[in-house]
């Protein structure tokens, strides 16, 4: 095995390798800056690029380290009290969301991928009812829902949002609870059998370039509106996910 193999997968071309790598900083950067964003747009991409059954598992080791660099420059405003429940209700939701995750067929996977991204580019405001038991089953559906279609940042960001006057809290505290989430999708599946070895060149690079676009992304924190970015969100979002769910349909057919 030659150096260059030991830092770009055997599943993927140099190109898509390469590019992955390079689009971790900008979604890193993005989701620093306005607050959501960068994880659906990184795992869409994804999404097209890799093979069904490692997209998940590989999603979830690269936003954990973005997630990390992201919390360790926010710590203070973290409110770690609703981050505990939230992580206490994941770790139910996230052992039943392994278990239908692994026994699900690639087709079906792409449809409900691009489904859920569809739905978090265009979904509606919801609101969440105050106390600890409501933090704690947000935290078991959204941890289901993680290891099937991961992405679901941008939904928690939404249902928390009201309950928060500081956007910067607000970031802190769903970085804290993502965290958790990604550390439990990466020891369920391994668990499960996913070879993480097999990746660990580019989940290297990926996660190391995604704490760069991280430092660069809170420069903008405050300084970038969000309601200017996510029109172009949703429009990539949407052509991304209607390609996922043409290929999910074209599997399965």
């Amino acid at each position: 095995m030659s150096w260059l193999d030991w830092w770009l997968p055997e599943q993927l071309s140099t190109v898509a390798s390469v590019s992955l790598v390079v689009i971790s900083f900008f979604t890193s950067a993005l989701t620093a800056a306005v607050g959501i964003g960068g994880g659906v747009v990184l795992l869409a991409i994804m999404a097209n690029l890799m093979p069904a059954a490692a997209i998940i598992p590989v999603h979830g080791v690269v936003q954990l380290g973005s997630n990390v660099g992201r919390l360790l420059t926010l710590l203070g405003l973290t409110d770690w009290r609703m981050a505990g429940w939230f992580s206490l209700g994941s770790i139910f939701g996230a052992l039943g969301g392994g278990q239908v995750a692994v026994s699900i067929p690639s087709g079906f996977l792409q449809l409900a991928l691009g489904s859920f991204i569809l739905y978090s580019a265009w979904m509606p405001v919801l609101r969440l009812p105050a106390g600890r038991k409501s933090i704690a089953f947000l935290g078991m559906g959204t941890a289901f829902l993680a290891m099937i279609v991961a992405g679901i940042a941008p939904f928690v960001f939404v249902v928390l949002k009201d309950l928060f006057e500081d956007r910067r809290a607000l970031i802190a505290t769903q970085t804290a609870m993502m965290t958790t989430q990604q550390i439990l999708k990466i020891v369920i599946f391994g668990a499960l059998g996913f070879v993480f070895a097999d990746w660990y060149g580019l989940l290297i690079l990926m996660i190391t370039t995604g704490f760069m676009g991280t430092l660069t992304g809170k420069y903008f924190l405050n300084r970038v509106p969000a309601d200017r970015v996510q029109p172009i969100l949703k429009t990539l979002l949407t052509l991304m996910a209607a390609r996922l769910i043409y290929m999910g349909y074209v599997g399965l057919a």
